[in-house]
């Protein structure tokens, strides 16, 4: 029976039981203005828990402020994680946390040190989570009053793109042109750009930037994510102002404050928060070819992103280093790192190329679209980042049953979900022969 609930089943588990209830919620009648179907609500729900941000519907005019709520609430806990928020709540109402909880923990909040500092830990990403977004509610909600909103609708949209910003949600419930006016406002744009960016290093390294004040060290995890999100941050900015600054359609005929808010917000939300203060569809296809890269690569682990997780790439980009250098092993910052992480993140980057591939060509055939668009909306599903070229509300009831499931399998991540649905492993206790055969 232990085998039927494991750590992965227990993750896989969680996050369905959440998309399920949302699939409830959103369908209730208090939560739309007009009715919502069930396969629109289906993919919502799917989208809120798993923070990816594509939506059927236009959610301003389909949902009430109840429905908004429940958005909400779905996006927290995707963001946070089944386990975490589950083990959270019963710490604060005093029920004891077993050992195989503390695993399943353990599973989405990797680099912990040891079982005993788990609730410490819990603690610091409840503490870390919620200082965040209140601090981010309350500057956004100053810059949409500046703009002539009420005191109660200004606060209420500072709060949902909080959330939305830290969990890497790109949902929006701004009316009209969503972000699209706030384009040049640096105090709404630049607060957006901080909390997301802060829910995509990860909570370990969030914790270790919390205590770097205390021990004045971080760990090898912690300064290569660091480095390598600046590196595509430089990457995703310098794309978008380099391609796009002149065309007319996008940044072209903006200040020049305008379209430098422009290129530093859309270069860093691909990975994975899914805003938007332009139309993709008016980009050229070099910069979306960038973008769609970003999505794929997405955030740190243990984060509220999605993607293959910069570490995977990073890991691989050592592998090729180590091989041109002639070096068996693979060492950073004076560390050698396990033989076992090659293995992993060759298993990730291969299992993610193939599911975003079939996908592509599934929904090509399946919705009749070209190959830009079918990839860029399918590697935005798996990427849970939440853009598109104006595909998702014109998909099939097969295409947005489809997304729905690449955004599931982003989320959860695609090994996690295979082990899962497999037996339980067991180790050979045997070893074959080797043998060498040509590679390259």
């Amino acid at each position: 029976m232990s085998r039927w609930f494991s750590t992965p089943r227990l993750i896989v588990y969680g996050f369905l039981a959440l998309m399920a209830l949302g699939t409830l919620l959103l369908k209730l009648p208090v939560s739309t203005r007009d009715g919502i179907s069930w396969t629109d609500a289906f993919f919502v729900s799917v989208s809120c828990g798993s923070v990816t941000g594509l939506s059927t519907v236009t959610i301003p005019t389909t949902f009430t402020p109840f429905g908004q709520v429940v958005m909400m609430v779905l996006v927290q806990l995707g963001g946070l994680g089944i386990m975490t928020v589950t083990t959270l709540a019963a710490l604060l109402i005093g029920q004891r946390v077993g050992f195989r909880g503390l695993l399943a923990v353990r599973e989405e909040i990797d680099n912990v040190d040891s079982l005993r500092n788990t609730f410490r830990l819990l603690g610091q990403i409840a503490a870390i989570t919620f200082a965040v977004e209140l601090v981010g509610a309350v500057v956004l909600g100053v810059g949409f009053f500046r703009r002539g909103m009420g005191v109660g609708e200004s606060a209420f949209q500072g709060a949902f793109h909080s959330i939305m910003a830290f969990c890497n949600a790109g949902f929006t419930i701004l009316p009209g042109e969503g972000l699209v006016p706030y384009a040049g406002d640096w105090l709404v744009v630049g607060s957006l750009v901080i909390v997301i960016t802060l829910g995509g290093l990860g909570f370990p390294v969030l914790v270790d930037l919390y205590r770097y004040r205390y021990d004045r060290r971080l760990s090898v995890h912690s300064r290569l994510v660091l480095i390598a999100s600046g590196v595509l941050v430089v990457v995703g900015v310098l794309s978008v102002a380099l391609m796009e600054w002149g065309n007319q359609a996008t940044l072209g005929g903006e200040t020049t404050s305008t379209r430098a808010a422009m290129s530093v917000f859309q270069g860093i939300t691909p990975r994975t928060a899914g805003f938007a203060t332009l139309d993709y569809a008016e980009m050229r296809d070099p910069t979306l070819v960038v973008q769609t890269l970003l999505m794929f690569i997405g955030t740190a682990p243990t984060s509220t992103g999605g993607g293959v997780k910069v570490t995977t790439v990073a890991l691989v980009f050592l592998i090729v280093v180590s091989q041109v250098r002639g070096q068996e092993n693979i060492t950073l910052f004076w560390r050698e790192l396990p033989r076992a992480l090659v293995a992993k993140a060759l298993a990730v980057l291969a299992l993610s190329t193939v599911l975003i591939v079939l996908g592509t060509l599934t929904i090509m055939i399946s919705d009749g679209l070209e190959l830009l668009p079918a990839l860029f909306e399918i590697t935005s599903a798996f990427g849970t980042t939440g853009l598109s070229l104006d595909v998702t509300p014109q998909l099939s009831p097969f295409g947005k049953i489809l997304v729905a499931v690449i955004m599931f399998l982003g989320r959860v991540g695609p090994i996690t979900f295979i082990i899962a649905m497999t037996a339980r492993q067991r180790p050979a206790r045997y070893k074959y022969p080797q043998e060498d055969i040509a590679i390259g």
